[in-house]
């Protein structure tokens, strides 16, 4: 037997100086939306709109060279690989997946603009920091998993 005696310790009492914080309801007209949903909405969009083409070949082409794409970034770089694409002309499947990436990151009404000094992505990869550089890399890879998606599973595919 202990010779020290027991003492049940009181429960910790609230004090009326506490502050409780209380979140605030998220507003019914403007709806929670994840980065995530706002990239496969965009890339959604996009290939819709390929869909509207007359040109078969011209969708495979999209769709072989978005399933390609992230492979191209991951080896040579996002500057490298969008340079390599605008290289191959105006109106080419190439050209226009340029144009959807460069939009995404660029454009001033765009959820996922990552550079604010140049509408052109080539342009503002080269004024832009290393810390840019890399976010923005990272936005078009996350942007081209919904490309892909969406490509694969819409544009028809090359006979």
């Amino acid at each position: 037997m202990s010779k020290y005696k027991k003492i049940p310790k009181a429960a910790p009492q609230a004090t009326a100086a506490q502050a409780v914080f209380v979140p605030t309801p998220p507003q019914p007209s403007a709806p929670l939306r994840s980065m995530d949903q706002e990239r496969a909405e965009f890339a959604l969009t996009k290939i819709q709109a390929i869909l509207g083409e007359a040109d078969p070949i011209y969708k495979a082409e999209v769709r072989r060279y978005l399933n390609n794409l992230p492979a191209l970034i991951r080896m040579n770089g996002l500057g490298q690989a969008l340079a390599f694409f605008r290289m191959k002309g105006e109106g080419t499947a190439h050209d226009t997946i340029y144009r959807m990436v460069s939009a995404w990151l660029c454009d001033a009404n765009s959820k996922g603009r990552i550079f604010s000094e140049s509408a052109d992505a080539l342009s503002a990869i080269t004024q832009s920091d290393m810390a840019h550089y890399m976010a923005a890399q990272n936005e078009a890879l996350a942007l081209l998993q919904w490309l892909k998606k969406f490509a694969v599973a819409l544009l028809p595919k090359e006979d």
